[in-house]
């Protein structure tokens, strides 16, 4: 699934092309025009694939080049960001060397993508926020979120982190001033210098201070986002638990086929909903405890040192449950009680399968059927 929506895709050729009558500066997000045909895919690296992820990353950014922008499914090209020939790619797909974009802009485009490289996945929330930070402002449409609903997890996020800044700074210097202001500093993770209090009230290592503190924000929002979508997430799993299997006849051999293949979906969403739950469970045990207990200091603190790699983690399962569901959604919602026949539910559990394939069990699978859309 290629289309916009997802948080493991961001289909920057479709929502360029919804500009296409009206193009002008603010409606770019790269400086080069010929980089909007592009198309972002978040991507676990299960086998290890050279040049896929940043150290330390379990997720890859796949830049994906239609060979037709009016339909990607047609086919294209295919290249992780860290692949040590993307360079080339680029130039030969874009003709960089030769484009009438000053050497700024392309720094600036290049910039971009590893911003975003930066990110376990593409909400449109976190990818706004971490442009912003850089100084990097684009047409918000490319973001496909509210601007209500923007301001509802901005106030969720200032909300959880508000009592831990007032605690780690004390109550006798904690006025209301300069509480925001930690919290604005918190929230962006570039300042180290204004950071410094809290950075010695939670004795952070001075080398991985901002990694922290970024993963923790990222963290909260990945909780907000987990209680936020838990409705649609119970939906798909009644769904998987009562629709998934044929209701008209088949040959028992293909209906063996499809119980296999829905046994497998139900395991690897299962994988992934228990990461996430157990994640997020954690953090605000620990999160209360902080709060009222002596003892829980110190326990926070513990699980805020390791939060980058419980970031990645959560991240990366909350999306691939969160795309699948869209999937599910778009190829079921035209059915009756979203009950399918035989041969579209067959296909359909295989891309969901597929979507939900997780890092404990090492897989060649297409992940993105174009069949879908």
């Amino acid at each position: 699934m290629l289309d916009a929506g997802s948080s493991r895709v961001f289909n920057c050729n479709d929502i360029w092309r919804k500009h296409a009558g009206k193009p002008s500066e603010t409606t770019r997000f790269f400086a080069n025009p010929r980089l909007h045909s592009l198309v972002l895919i978040k991507e676990t690296n299960v086998n290890g694939a050279r040049g896929a992820t940043a150290n330390g990353q379990v997720v890859g950014t796949k830049l994906y080049f239609p060979y037709n922008g009016d339909d990607v499914y047609e086919g294209g090209r295919s290249v992780f960001l860290h692949h040590p020939q993307v360079m080339t790619v680029l130039r030969e797909q874009f003709g960089l060397a030769s484009t009438i974009a000053t050497q700024e802009e392309l720094l600036r485009d290049l910039k971009i993508l590893r911003i975003l490289d930066r990110l376990p996945s593409l909400d449109g929330f976190l990818m706004r926020n971490a442009l912003e930070q850089e100084n990097i402002t684009v047409h918000g449409s490319y973001f496909e979120i509210p601007d209500e609903e923007r301001a509802a997890i901005i106030q969720y996020v200032r909300r959880k982190l508000e009592p831990l800044v007032q605690a780690a700074v004390g109550t006798a210097s904690a006025t209301a001033s300069k509480v925001s202001q930690l919290i604005d500093k918190l929230w962006e993770a570039r300042d180290k210098e204004a950071l410094a209090p809290l950075i010695e009230a939670f004795r952070f290592p001075d080398h991985e201070a901002l990694t922290i503190f970024g993963s923790w924000n990222g963290i909260t929002y990945y909780t907000f986002e987990y209680a936020r979508l838990r409705d649609k997430r119970e939906s798909f799993a009644r769904w998987l638990r009562d629709d998934a299997l044929p209701r008209n006849y088949v040959a028992e051999k293909h209906f063996e086929h499809i119980a296999g293949v829905l046994k497998e979906t139900v395991r690897r969403l299962r994988y992934h909903w228990s990461a996430v739950e157990e994640i997020s469970r954690k953090y605000e045990t620990l999160y209360a405890r902080f709060l009222s207990e002596r003892d829980g200091v110190r326990d926070f603190i513990t699980f805020l040192r390791g939060s980058r790699a419980l970031y990645w983690r959560m991240g990366d399962s909350l999306s691939k449950m969160n795309h699948a569901i869209h999937c599910w959604d778009l190829n079921t919602v035209g059915f009756p009680g979203r009950r399918l026949p035989s041969e579209q539910l067959g296909r359909i559990l295989g891309i969901l399968r597929s979507v939900l394939v997780s890092e404990e069990r090492a897989a060649t699978e297409v992940v993105w059927d174009a069949r879908a859309g």
